[in-house]
């Protein structure tokens, strides 16, 4: 056995092996653990240049893996334009243009991110500003009066609907808008009393579109902006105890790109699988399948992570079924994805069964985002599976908020992993119907009693694996304040979810999670042991200290 690099000692350690250990110490050599029990017994294994780290009775946990984190998409809403988010007012949303003016040559553009806080607390009603209304074109003029200014809106999944942009006066003339023009679909033109509009844009899309409509002469997110993005969601994903991620709903080339890129300058310090999303909204299936064959090298079967040291592998395939309407639109965009990092898409039964034929017949495995349309999606992998079988490529089902147990039932036969977001609950009443739904509602529970492969996923809303982990758990809607049944959930069955359980989306079940030695060191000490603290407080802990591979890669100040 090495001498190890690095001893825990003096804790509280969760294996989650399959006895469901809780040791006192755990050493490190190389990367991976290399021995777990009492202290006596590997404090004796430490040598002259062994770290030792006292945890003074902490607990300590599997690092915790997040299925569907969005981290491109968490790093632009943290950076990408004037931060308004501790803005409580008109007026103080107009100080900070104001002083964003100043440092703004004339007649360039002022962006600002959206009003509110990331990541739930945006604005979507003028109550929420002490003025009891939101800023329009006139306040933005004072403020800024050499430049076009636009406050942005959130994308639709970090709120609630409507999405409210604001343009000042010389904004909207760059747009070409006025009191006639039309406005696209789902967006109210707010106007005055005399009919001119006001610079209130009110967006009820899901996925914004009035930067693919009237202004699409707003500055883009660039390359560059995702790039810094990423660096940033990185380290915010450390500091929550996140150690590996699944972009279930997969991303550009533009994003592996940033990724790739962050990797090779050593700065990855989330082990990271990303399938990829495809423009099947802007290009026919000739165009797709071309895409496919070309990428299949790639992305087929484990995926490839060459020379990546085991931090980024690209793998597998996001087909989805979203609104048509909106994707139609979003397309003409094309190659542009502003807040989403993946292509937007709508596949009819008929595309996406033959998308994913092309896809089965070449090795890749699929995602699919399945909330509202389980059984369009069911049927239609079932169609695909009399002709190629899927049933040991761990095919994903993203996002389940419902199933029947017969739906449950072909879920399993289908070899299907479930992915599932809890903390779509706290926002219950615009999210999937789950308020009506309650106790049936984020079927977590009834997956797991029918042998189905479950993994929790944040979708970045908030980013905390903690937080998921305690909605799991108390099922609460705060919407409604109340709970949506109970979960029938244990702590460390909620907390194997939560670390453990997504490795299998990777092929890594037998070298990752459980803290055994041979297992890949990646691990979190938390301030409070999750499995006997009070239940609100685990959406509270607090992460000490995050490593991967053995690095410390997060040490809380």
């Amino acid at each position: 056995m090495p001498v190890p690099d690095l001893i825990l000692h003096n804790g509280r350690i969760h294996t989650l092996d399959a006895s469901e250990r809780t040791v006192n110490a755990l050493a490190v050599s190389g990367g991976s653990i290399t021995a777990a029990g009492e202290d006596a017994e590997v404090l004796a294994l430490r040598g002259p240049h062994t770290r030792l780290l006292d945890l003074e009775g902490r607990a300590v946990v599997p690092g915790f893996y997040d299925a569907h984190p969005h981290l491109d998409r968490m790093g632009l809403r943290d950076l990408c334009g004037v931060k308004i988010a501790h803005c409580k007012s008109v007026a103080a949303i107009c100080d900070a243009i104001r002083e964003a003016a100043e440092h703004t040559p004339p007649g360039e553009w002022i962006v600002s991110l959206p009003m509110g806080a990331p990541p739930e607390d945006y604005v979507f009603d003028a109550g929420q500003l002490e003025e009891g209304r939101f800023p329009d074109r006139h306040d933005l003029d004072r403020a800024a009066p050499e430049h076009p200014v636009y406050i942005r809106s959130p994308w639709g999944w970090w709120s609630r609907l409507p999405l409210p942009s604001v343009a000042n006066s010389k904004a909207l003339a760059l747009a070409g808008v006025t009191r006639d023009t039309e406005a696209p679909p789902k967006i109210e033109i707010v106007k005055d009393a005399s009919g001119e509009p006001t610079g209130v844009f009110l967006e009820r899309n899901w996925a914004p579109i009035l930067e693919y409509t009237l202004f699409q002469c707003v500055p883009r997110f660039t390359y560059e902006d995702r790039y810094a993005g990423l660096r940033h969601a990185v380290r915010l994903s450390n500091a929550a105890g996140t150690t590996a991620a699944f972009e279930g709903h997969g991303v550009t080339p533009q994003v592996i790109d940033a990724y790739r890129r962050l990797e090779a300058a050593g700065e990855l310090t989330v082990r990271m699988q990303l399938p990829l999303s495809v423009p099947s909204a802007a290009f026919g299936d000739r165009k797709i399948g071309e895409l496919l064959a070309h990428w299949a090298p790639r992305i087929a079967g484990l995926g490839s992570d060459a020379g990546s040291g085991g931090w980024l592998r690209e793998g597998g395939l996001c087909l989805d079924v979203a609104d048509p309407d909106s994707a139609r639109i979003i397309a003409r965009g094309y190659p542009y994805e502003q807040w989403a990092g993946h292509f937007y898409q709508s596949l009819p039964h008929e595309r996406l069964v033959a998308l994913g034929l092309e896809a089965a017949r070449l090795g890749i495995r699929v995602c699919t985002l399945v909330c509202y349309e389980l059984e369009r999606v069911l049927r239609a992998f079932e169609e695909i599976d009399a002709q190629v079988s899927i049933r040991d490529r761990r095919w994903v089902a993203v996002h389940v908020t419902e199933a029947t147990p017969a739906q449950i039932a072909r879920i399993k036969a289908l070899g299907l992993v479930a992915t599932v977001t809890p903390t779509f609950m706290y926002m219950a009443k615009d999210r999937f119907n789950l308020q009506a739904l309650g106790a049936r509602g984020t079927p977590i529970r009834a997956l797991l009693d029918a042998g189905i492969p479950v993994a929790l996923s944040t979708d970045g809303v908030p980013h905390s694996m903690l937080f998921a982990m305690w909605e799991a758990l108390a099922r609460w809607d705060n919407d409604g304040k109340q709970t949506l049944g109970e979960s029938r959930l244990t702590r460390i069955e909620a907390l194997r979810l939560a670390t453990v359980a997504g490795h299998y989306l990777t092929w890594d079940e037998a070298t990752r999670g459980p803290l055994v030695p041979g297992n890949a060191a990646d691990f979190v000490v938390l301030d409070e042991d999750p499995l006997t603290c009070k239940l609100d407080r685990i959406r509270h802990l607090g992460v000490e200290r995050t490593f991967v591979a053995g690095r410390e890669v997060f040490s809380k100040p």
